[in-house]
């Protein structure tokens, strides 16, 4: 039997700053329902997005919205093959972006999205088929994480995190620096 605890090793340790929190890699999933609820904190700021739903099935996220224009709903869905995640900003990659599941939506249509969001939110890459949110306001000072890859399952999204840090001083009440 292996202790309950055990020393950690100076080689760990070494080079750390005081009141810093760290992980190693780790991996972490999370269901569809809870993927929409972050998604509509996020993006509910936009004016004419009346609904957005997010599916996990093996290999693939699928984005579905209906966004109001001219007083006409107008449902999308968009496929994400990949994100990223690294300094606060969240990036997807849109592999195809439909309406009636089988009518291209032109990149102008994204772009009108994305001017539509709270400045500085949104950044839509055309010719990458980027898309990343700035997350930065939301997430709490000292953060440093990073996301390695997303593995879309069924109903779910693992994401597999790096190593990475946190400065807890600011949940501690102490100064920085």
């Amino acid at each position: 039997m292996r202790p309950a605890s055990t020393a950690v090793s100076e080689t760990l340790k070494a080079d750390v700053p005081a009141f810093t929190a760290r992980w190693s890699a780790f991996s972490l999933s999370i269901d569809d329902r809870s993927l929409t609820a972050f998604a509509h904190r996020f993006l509910g700021a936009i004016s004419d997005l009346d609904d957005l739903t997010l599916r996990a099935t093996p290999g693939e996220l699928a984005l579905t919205i209906v966004v109001r224009r001219f007083g006409v709903p107008l449902s999308a869905r968009a496929s994400l093959s990949q994100i990223r995640f690294k300094d606060g900003f969240l990036a997807f990659v849109l592999d195809s972006v439909d309406a009636l599941s089988f009518i291209p939506i032109p990149d102008a249509i994204i772009g009108y999205l994305v001017e539509k969001a709270p400045p500085g939110l949104l950044t839509f890459y055309k010719n990458d088929r980027i898309l990343v949110a700035h997350l930065g306001p939301w997430l709490p000072p000292g953060l440093d994480a990073t996301l390695d890859r997303a593995e879309f399952g069924d109903g779910e999204v693992r994401f597999v995190v790096t190593p990475g840090s946190f400065d807890v001083r600011g949940l501690l009440g102490k100064p920085g620096g």
